[in-house]
This record gives structure tokens, C-alpha cells and sequence, in this order.
């Protein structure tokens, strides 16, 4: 088989999402659109609720609690199908995904545990391990050829993205792939794990509250989520398209847990995506915990404000940040496809989610505020960059334009 650099473009052709506040894109996009948050179902819960309870009780997608299959796989489906199948979209069928990508930082996980409806497969999960099961049961589930499976933490799935992107465009025998992340977590070793390490807000109902790029901020709120897009190949982009512009990945050997001080890989990735090139709208990793935000954000607005004939001379106000962890939660291993779709969302409707949470924001040369922004997008195209950074030093961006 010939490879090489096919110059042709690649579009967002279907999305799907499905999180603790949505069961489709536009449904979780009109709750954010509403400054909806997973801290509104905290704060109805009982003062006594155990801590554990009230992460899972916030954090889950009641659709898959209490189906036959792993909840991780439950996710990876809906989302999936949805992508296949977006209103004002033609749908596509199975036969002509012409690869499938999967990134999932725990995999199907509940599979591992004592469920009586998942023993039946308990010998093919430990052989193919958690996300190897997860990678099986979704091929199988749709119908698709091999499903291969990328893990790298919180960038799993923007990592995922980028490989599909560069299949896109090196085999000229594949014309449309299909991206799926998902995690499904919130379970009591893994929860109080997160806590221990002191990355989670704190769990009690009044305290429990995601605080991205604000002062306030003391952890994140974990979530299960899955989503998912579709891909294409085209000639030409058509007005309203939403490209795939640019991806890039890194890593950097610094600690398991810890990012580096000064963050490295991510000025890499940043500097290969939005150095020379204006963005309108960023969307930061930004878990909400101490250490990370201020560091991402000053980062991303010195490389993005570096080339002035790139950025206007004041960027502040022309480049808006969006945080979407602060509504939807921390989704692992599926957080940074989510928060590429909610990106997709932004570009097609020009308008960007309030951010609730946000009261002291922190100092940036960027103008962070919590009010929701809009823009004409029928005069203007938008380019949006997404950010995404897990444990182990992994990182994955990822800029799109709405033409």
C-alpha cells in the first residue's frame, strides 16, 4: 500500500456526547449554555451523604448504571452511534468506517468487579485487560472493523484524535474514521485514590464545586462521560464546515503524577499549534487544582500572544477562555474529546458557555470572566484551540476552525 502526505482536508462530519448533564451535544450544550453544573446536584443531597456516595451520585450518567453491560461500554455506544448519526447529517453505516479509535484512560473497568451480569465475559476481560475489553466489546457492539485503543491518561482521547487524524491523511485508502472516548470510573478504590493524592475538591455537599481558573479552585469533581466524533476526508471545505486543522501530542519524563513545573510538552504542543496561527477561543486542560491552572494558562496566553502579527496587540480582549470541567467534571481519560466537542458546539453556534464558578479569576494577561461571550459566525470564522494533559507527562492539542 502507497503512503504519504495527502493534501486534502479533514472535517468534523458527526459528534456525539453524553455526560451527567446531556444525553446528545446540543442537550449537554443547552444545560451549559444555562449555567447548569454537577455542583447543582451536590448541594441537593443530604448533608450526612458518605463521600463516596456523593461523588458517584453527582458524577454519574444515570442512562448506564444499571444496564447489562460495562457502564464504560454503555457510554462508548451512545456516543458513538450519535456521531454515526447526527441530525443534519448523512448517516453513515458501519461498513463504511474505514478505521476506529478509541481512547479511554481506565477502560471497561466495572468488568474487573464482582457484577454476576459481567461474568460471562470475566475470561476475555482479564486476557485483554480493561481497555482491551472496552476496544473489543465497542468493535463488536458496532459492527466496525479492528477498534485500536489508545491510553494516555487525561490526553487519551485527544491523543486518540490525533491518531486518526494522520491516518487520514497518510492512507489514501481511509476516507472516514471514528473517534470514541470514554471513562467510567466512580467506583471506591479509584475515588479514593483521586482523594488521597489531593486532587479532588473537597467532599462534603457544600464543598464539592469544580472552581477552574479561579483563585478558589481546590480540586476537581470526577465524572463518567463518553463521546465521540466522526471524521472525514474531503476535496474542499464548505461553508459552515468545521475543520481539523492541526494536532499534536507530547510527553514529558518528569514525574507520574506531577506535571513539570514549568510544563514543557505543553509549550511544545502550544507553540506547534498556536504560535503562528490566531485563535479565538481557548479551551485549557484545566482540571481546577492548585498547582495546574495558572501555570497552563500563562502559558498558553504568552505562545498564543507571542508573533503580534499572528494575535491583535491586545489579545485580552479578542481571545476568550472556556473551562467546561468547571460544569461537566473531570471525565479521565474521555475529558479532553469532551471538551473538544463542547469546543464544536462553540464554533457552530458562535456563542460560549458562563462559567458560574468562576468569581476570582485567576491573573492572567488574559481577560477570564465568567459571563458567556457571542459571535457572529455567519461573518466570522472561528478557530478554536483544545488543550488536554494527563499523568505520566502525556499531552494532546488540537485546533479546529468553523469556516
Amino acid at each position: 500500500m502507497k503512503t504519504g502526505y495527502i493534501k486534502k482536508e479533514v472535517v468534523v462530519a458527526g459528534l456525539g456526547l453524553v455526560t451527567p448533564l446531556g444525553r446528545s451535544p446540543w442537550s449537554t450544550f443547552r444545560a451549559l449554555l444555562d449555567g447548569k453544573t454537577l455542583a447543582d446536584r451536590a448541594r441537593r443531597l443530604p448533608v450526612d451523604v458518605a463521600p463516596v456516595d456523593m461523588v458517584r451520585a453527582v458524577g454519574c450518567v444515570a442512562s448506564v448504571q444499571h444496564t447489562a453491560i460495562d457502564p464504560a461500554t454503555a457510554l462508548a455506544e451512545q456516543a458513538a452511534r450519535q456521531a454515526i448519526s447526527m441530525p443534519g447529517q448523512q448517516a453513515v453505516s458501519a461498513e463504511t468506517i474505514d478505521a476506529t479509535y478509541l481512547g479511554t484512560s481506565k477502560g471497561a473497568i466495572k468488568s474487573f468487579g464482582k457484577d454476576p451480569a459481567l461474568h460471562r465475559t470475566a475470561a476475555q476481560t482479564v486476557a485483554l485487560g480493561p481497555c482491551g475489553y472496552l476496544a473489543e466489546q465497542l468493535r463488536r457492539r458496532l459492527d466496525v472493523g479492528a477498534c485500536q485503543c489508545i491510553v494516555a491518561a487525561c490526553a487519551s482521547g485527544l491523543q486518540a484524535l490525533d491518531h486518526a487524524r494522520r491516518r487520514l491523511l497518510f492512507d489514501p485508502t481511509c476516507r472516514r474514521v471514528l473517534v470514541v472516548s470514554t471513562d467510567a470510573a466512580l467506583f471506591p478504590l479509584l475515588i479514593g485514590s483521586y482523594r488521597r493524592l489531593g486532587l479532588t475538591a473537597p467532599m462534603t455537599p457544600d464543598a464539592y464545586i469544580a472552581r477552574p481558573l479561579d483563585q478558589r479552585r481546590g480540586g476537581f469533581m470526577l465524572a463518567e462521560s463518553g463521546a465521540a466524533v466522526m471524521l472525514e476526508r474531503r476535496d474542499r471545505l464548505q461553508p459552515g464546515d468545521i475543520a481539523l486543522v492541526n494536532t499534536a501530542c507530547a510527553n514529558e519524563a518528569y514525574d507520574i503524577v506531577r506535571p513539570h513545573p514549568t510544563m514543557p510538552a505543553l509549550e511544545y504542543v502550544a507553540t506547534r499549534l498556536i504560535a503562528d496561527r490566531r485563535v479565538d477561543m481557548l479551551h485549557p486542560h484545566a482540571p481546577g487544582t492548585v498547582g495546574h491552572d495558572c501555570v497552563e494558562l500563562n502559558l498558553l496566553a504568552r505562545v498564543a500572544t507571542a508573533n503580534p502579527s499572528v494575535q491583535p496587540a491586545r489579545p485580552s480582549r479578542d481571545l476568550d477562555v472556556y473551562a467546561c470541567k468547571g460544569a461537566l467534571g473531570h471525565a479521565l481519560g474521555a475529558a479532553g474529546l469532551v471538551s473538544f466537542v463542547v469546543a464544536c458546539m462553540c464554533a457552530r453556534t458562535g456563542k460560549r458557555p458562563p462559567m458560574p464558578w468562576l468569581e476570582q479569576p485567576i491573573e492572567s494577561p488574559l481577560t477570564v470572566t465568567a459571563q458567556p461571550t457571542a459571535r457572529n459566525v455567519a461573518q466570522t470564522p472561528s478557530s478554536h484551540a483544545i488543550f488536554a494533559a494527563g499523568f505520566g507527562g502525556h499531552v494532546a492539542g488540537v485546533v479546529i476552525q468553523r469556516v
